[in-house]
This record gives structure tokens, sequence and C-alpha cells, in this order.
């Protein structure tokens, strides 16, 4: 197998197994969410990825977490749900 065949079928592998779903108007988007990924940007500080479901694709959002004196502040567009569940993770 040369180079080229073997970087092809990864792709098609790896595509092949994307988390997209389809809307039929029952919800069903949910099924295939991807997971909400909270990275640390230092001390007191974190990277948020929460997804949204538009256009018949699962798009990320970005969003920043802080520590301050009244508890955590979360700035930038994440899913109100994800939000909730940032700040109860990142408060314990």
């Amino acid at each position: 197998m040369d180079r080229r065949t073997l970087l092809t079928s990864i792709a098609a592998a790896a595509a092949g197994s994307a988390c997209t779903a389809k809307d039929d108007g029952s919800g069903s988007e949910k099924a295939g969410r991807p997971t909400l990924a909270i990275d640390s940007d230092g001390p007191g500080r974190w990277r948020i990825r929460s997804w949204e479901w538009r256009e018949n694709v699962w798009r990320p959002r970005i969003a920043r977490a802080t520590r301050t004196g009244a508890g955590i502040e979360v700035s930038g567009p994440i899913d109100a749900a994800d939000r909730a569940k940032v700040v109860a993770r990142l408060g314990a």
C-alpha cells in the first residue's frame, strides 16, 4: 500500500465516523451531539468548547471562563444547558 492510498483510506474512515445527524423535526439532532470540552488555560482560566446545531451540522462555540471573587464568570457563546454544566463543574 502506498502513502496516498493509506492517507485516502484514513480520511475516508474519519469522514465516515463524523458526528452528524439529520434534523427530521423531532429533535433527533441531540442524539449525535459532540461532548462538551473544558480545557485549562492557566490558573483560574479555562477554554470551553460547546456545540450548536446549525444548518444540519454541529458547529463549535468557544467561550472562556475565569474564576473571580464572585465565582465563575463565563464569557462567550455557549449553549445555555452547557453554561450550567460548566459552572457546576468548575465551581466544585
